[in-house]
């Protein structure tokens, strides 16, 4: 099958793996052609992320580049992109832009899109291109895989509103959350595909990266990121060590924080795999319960045994979160002990798919999505 797949999320050496790149790298090595563009960079990337702009040397922007057989990707970078904001004012200017770059198929994609018999979009700014995509080839299987709310990553109104409207048009849309998939259409096509990981990777022979005698805990990921809790919990307990991959700190970190910024996925496993708990410290609403379904972390975390801190807005699907307060958590010294006593345990990981079921999966829903389409 020939795949045209586009998200915002940077598929680079550099950047910490995502869903979307180990679904990706899946498909390929099971056969398939893959194209995945990565959309939302420009030269207004320097002023948001300078490291994420170094990464978008000439040889990755604006054409596709084989990274392993059947898989191509590219970041496709104008000179100016539309971007979402908290600032209503921002989002008014930037809509009449998000017309114009969603309305302009990229000359190097046309081939591969004219050709593909399957498009994955993605919550985010690539659903500004829907429009334009449905026209360019509209005899493509197209499906949405949501994996998360749009108001929660902050996205921009017009995206919401196209949204809506592929809601009337898609194929299907497969999320891994009960919670999000309550929220589609009734006359849309859902299925519940589960997140997953890579065994292979999580269960290669690695060293601890952690002195000796230690104690260590581990916060992966920006999303809804809670500085303010990781600093309580630092303070409450100064003798475990906190390292914390991908998100940003406002001001100095404490003296037991270890901020490792970005990092590549595979840097992170010997921390996930020697860890005495990890950290999902998400700054969230009711309306952010799903992340327990969808967010990466808690399956990387369960599958490597570990307990894990996390808001107690959030259903305890594995019996491994131990569950703090948003609002004003008085014991934030006994969550952790709580954790630190629970210790590792395999049983977390029960029932965890694998990234080649998970393509696997989303393959044969496509193809029986579209077979359901022709008999009508």
């Amino acid at each position: 099958m020939k795949i045209f797949n586009l998200t915002t999320r940077p598929f680079f050496p550099e950047t910490r793996k995502v869903s979307t790149h180990f679904i990706a790298e899946e498909l390929a090595a099971a056969g398939h052609s893959v194209h995945v563009v990565t959309v939302g960079m420009s030269y207004l990337t320097l002023l948001k992320d300078k490291a994420l702009f170094k990464q978008l040397t000439p040889d990755r922007k604006n054409r596709f580049v084989e990274t392993q057989p059947g898989l191509n990707v590219s970041a496709y970078a104008p000179v100016l992109h539309p971007f979402s904001s908290a600032r209503p004012l921002l989002n008014a200017l930037n809509r009449p832009f998000f017309k114009l770059y969603g309305g302009f198929i990229p000359h190097y994609w046309k081939e591969p899109l004219a050709e593909a018999e399957l498009v994955i979009f993605e919550p985010g700014s690539d659903l500004c291109f829907y429009d334009a995509i449905k026209r360019f080839n509209p005899n493509a299987t197209v499906i949405y895989i949501q994996r998360d709310w749009l108001p929660s990553i902050g996205a921009a109104p017009i995206l919401r509103e196209v949204e809506q409207r592929m809601f009337e048009t898609l194929d299907l849309v497969i999320s891994p959350s009960s919670w999000i998939l309550s929220s589609v259409p009734a006359n849309c096509r859902t299925e519940i595909v589960p997140q997953a990981i890579n065994k292979d990777l999580f269960d290669a022979d690695v060293a601890s990266p952690f002195p000796a005698g230690t104690r260590n805990a581990l916060s992966v990921g920006n999303m809804l990121f809670d500085e303010g809790a990781v600093r309580a919990m630092a303070q409450a307990a100064p003798d475990v060590t906190y390292h914390v991959f991908g998100a940003r700190f406002s001001e100095a970190v404490p003296a037991n924080v270890i901020d490792y910024g970005e990092r590549p996925f595979t840097e992170l496993i010997p921390y996930m795999r020697y860890a005495d708990f990890g950290i999902a410290p998400y700054k969230m609403t009711m309306d952010d319960v799903y992340l327990a379904e969808t967010s990466l972390k808690f399956q990387q975390y369960a599958y490597c045994g570990l307990p894990v801190l996390a808001p107690d807005l959030i259903p305890d699907l594995r019996g491994n979160l131990i569950g703090y307060s948003l609002d004003d958590e008085q014991d934030w010294k006994g969550k952790i002990e709580t954790a630190l006593a629970m210790g590792r345990n395999e049983k977390f990981r029960e029932g965890i798919l694998s990234w080649g079921e998970v393509a696997g999966k989303i393959v044969t829903l496509a193809k029986s999505a579209k077979a359901d389409q022709a008999g009508h």
